[in-house]
């Protein structure tokens, strides 16, 4: 999706745009630039869509801008339609440029059509096209978190009660390693459950089932046991081991037996101990899923760390079907 991530953990710096699976560094977003003129090329790929945009330069010659936009599942979800954007359509896009110079990629912010509607090109645009309410019957269906939720992490993300070594980790991390959720890559919740894209919610007599495609372009599953105990010896998996229970309206999900992972803490390392506690409760409109989380792992936070956020409901939403392409995954990098 849009984003990129610059971890801030102690001295480490992040920027609000930064939730993605690489770095932002190539593009100077301090500066804004407009780009006017006409759609050349797109490409509707995940984990991100890239427009080429035609504009006349100062020397009355034509100039061609490659954009980075935000994922397909994303998109749908903010409400940017792909014929807004299409080949040939005229557009003028607000964008951070790239440092390479005034041929450089750049990254978008918002595009405004032809017809004069602004749409969000990225979740830094903090823009969500409005979309027609319609009231749920309760937990399953399909869920999209509000832009309002996704860009409000970041202050939790600022102030999570680090351990010293974390903050040593993901500093170290930071000056060597693009740090990030990797090239098409399945990962964890929490991180998993934050991001405004679609996710599927399936309730039966035994299980809950929650599909997510994570803002990437990948498939990915998470299956909580209803009404029984974690069994002894539970293998570590990505997704971890998750039981539930009804209290009242509220789905309750304690999930354990995580593997260690880079970004498992919310954008920052898990170890082994980590533990997630998650609530979902249909709102008194039945228009969104309050969701909930608790997560603490001894060897990276001092104390728990929450946070609670709103799911639109969207039946509107349909899964992109559109898989991640390594290869467009790693066009960021070589900018």
């Amino acid at each position: 999706m849009l984003r990129a991530i610059v971890f801030i953990v102690g001295a480490v710096a992040l920027s609000s745009t930064a939730l993605a699976h690489h770095s932002r560094a190539a593009y100077d977003l301090a500066k804004e630039v407009m780009l006017e003129g006409t759609v050349a090329e797109l490409l509707w790929k995940n984990p991100h869509i890239f427009m080429t945009v035609e504009t006349l330069g100062a020397d009355g010659k034509p100039h061609r801008t490659e954009v980075e936009v935000t994922s397909v599942s994303e998109a749908a979800a903010l409400g940017l339609p792909r014929d807004a954007v299409a080949p040939g359509s005229r557009v003028a896009v607000r964008a951070h440029p790239g440092r390479g110079g005034p041929t450089a990629r750049a990254v978008g912010i918002v595009v405004t059509a032809a017809d004069g509607t602004v749409y969000p090109l990225n979740t830094d645009a903090r823009l969500a096209i409005r979309h027609t309410a319609v009231a749920a019957s309760g937990l399953a269906g399909r869920w999209s978190p509000t832009i309002e939720s996704f860009n409000g992490v970041m202050a939790v993300v600022r102030s999570a009660p680090t351990t010293e070594a974390a903050r040593a980790e993901m500093a170290r991390r930071f000056q060597t390693e693009n740090a990030g959720l990797g090239i098409c890559e399945p990962f964890p919740p929490p991180v998993l459950s934050i991001f405004p894209d679609l996710r599927t919610i399936e309730v039966d007599d035994t299980t809950v089932t929650m599909r997510f495609e994570g803002a990437v372009g990948v498939d990915m599953q998470r299956v909580v046991h209803l009404n029984q105990p974690h069994p002894p010896g539970v293998a570590p998996s990505l997704m971890g081991h998750s039981i539930g229970r009804f209290e009242g309206d509220t789905l309750v999900i304690d999930t354990v037996a995580f593997t260690p992972h880079h970004v498992g803490v919310l954008f920052m390392p898990s170890g082994p101990g980590k533990r997630l506690v998650e609530r979902l409760t249909l709102k008194p409109d039945r228009l969104q899923l309050e969701y909930s989380f608790t997560v603490e792992d001894p060897d990276i936070l001092t104390a728990p760390l929450s946070y609670t956020a709103l799911w639109d409901h969207r039946p509107d939403l349909e899964p992109s079907g559109v898989p991640c392409d390594p290869d467009i995954a790693r066009r960021p990098l070589q900018n």
